[in-house]
């Protein structure tokens, strides 16, 4: 088989780049182990504008979110929601206020509350909050289309894959029968375990989420307080997510679940009854400085690297996807904050 681009890797980062490329008219094969270690399929695909304890609006977030939202909603996967943050504390609540008042983040606060029941009543809200304009991706969605038509344009393989299986020779890349004329990582948190690119600075992170039935009141609005509730419909819920650097791994834990389960129904004023239907855990491919890491190998000209999403790949991607494909394509420069070049061997 012979290929323009050998992309490891379907979840976001893999999808969004397959995609990019067919576009340019370039071939792929991509390869996947069934999304057993994508991070996509734990991630709440939430795009929250002011995020972090510190309450801070992501660097460029205006033009991602504008990307996202034009790139996305063509694949029927984008989701407009607001997200109402609940204000931990004093503190957080003091600098939501000001943060409101900085013309970069207006245009995505809708509402601030005072006092707690001001926007709902039967929430917990002792801090008030920020209600914000923001947006969910159905990943499933998104990555079983992907799927899809790489199944039927004969472009995918679910396969383990290893590294050492890759011959990078001055013309080509090989891998088992695959003959292509570049390969491109996009297995998530794997790169920082084992192949060309573990010297980078990788900070990954175990995170679970719970997909539930329950009857606590739905509103038109995701809960966002030291992790997230996504409303549904119909009494269902996915929440998430917790960060644990040690034990990388796909294993659901007991712990983690009754931890989620008790965050849930701190939300709410009253008891709320939950079943748990769903448990999931995943590792995020985050990054030292919470940059996505692109570029080249430096002394592997032929092998490329598109990882490192993190948290906040859903609002990050789809423009990324888009500068990285040029930049196999056509040499386009990619971004310095982005570029792996930043890092020395």
């Amino acid at each position: 088989m012979q290929v323009d681009f050998l992309i490891i890797g379907q979840g976001l980062a893999g999808s969004l780049l397959a995609k990019e490329l067919l576009q340019r008219g370039r071939s792929v094969c991509v390869v996947d182990d069934g999304w057993k270690s994508a991070a996509s399929q734990v991630a709440a695909g939430l795009m929250t504008p002011l995020t972090g304890r510190r309450f801070t609006l992501t660097r460029g977030y205006p033009a991602l979110f504008a990307t996202a939202q034009s790139k996305l909603g063509g694949l029927g996967v984008f989701r407009a929601a607001s997200v109402y943050r609940m204000f931990v504390d004093q503190e957080q609540r003091l600098r939501g206020l000001g943060r409101a008042d900085d013309a970069s983040c207006a245009p995505f606060v809708e509402r601030l509350t005072h006092v707690q029941g001001q926007l709902d009543e039967s929430l917990t809200d002792e801090f008030g909050g920020c209600q914000m304009r923001g947006a969910w991706v159905d990943l499933p969605m998104l990555l079983s289309q992907t799927k899809a038509t790489l199944l039927a344009a004969g472009a995918y393989r679910t396969e383990l894959f290893a590294p050492e299986e890759v011959a990078v020779l001055p013309a080509k890349v090989v891998w088992k029968d695959v003959a292509a004329g570049a390969l491109v990582y996009c297995d998530g948190y794997k790169s920082s375990q084992r192949g060309p690119f573990t010297y980078l600075p990788w900070q990954p992170a175990k995170g679970e989420a719970l997909t539930l039935a329950s009857d606590a009141p739905q509103r038109p609005f995701v809960l966002n307080r030291d992790g997230w509730a996504l409303p549904l419909g119909g009494g269902r819920w996915r929440t998430g997510t917790n960060w644990a650097w040690d034990e990388l791994n796909e294993t659901p834990t007991e712990a983690q679940r009754t931890k989620l389960l008790a965050r849930f129904s701190g939300y709410f004023r009253h008891p709320v009854c939950s079943e748990v239907l769903a448990h999931v855990a995943g590792v995020r491919p985050c990054t030292a400085d919470n940059h996505p890491f692109m570029g080249t190998h430096p002394s592997q000209g032929r092998v490329h690297l598109f990882n490192g999403l993190g948290p906040r790949g859903s609002v990050w991607a789809p423009a990324m996807a888009a500068e990285m494909a040029a930049y196999l394509c056509d040499g386009t420069p990619l971004r310095k904050e982005c570029n792996l070049a930043r890092f020395e061997v």
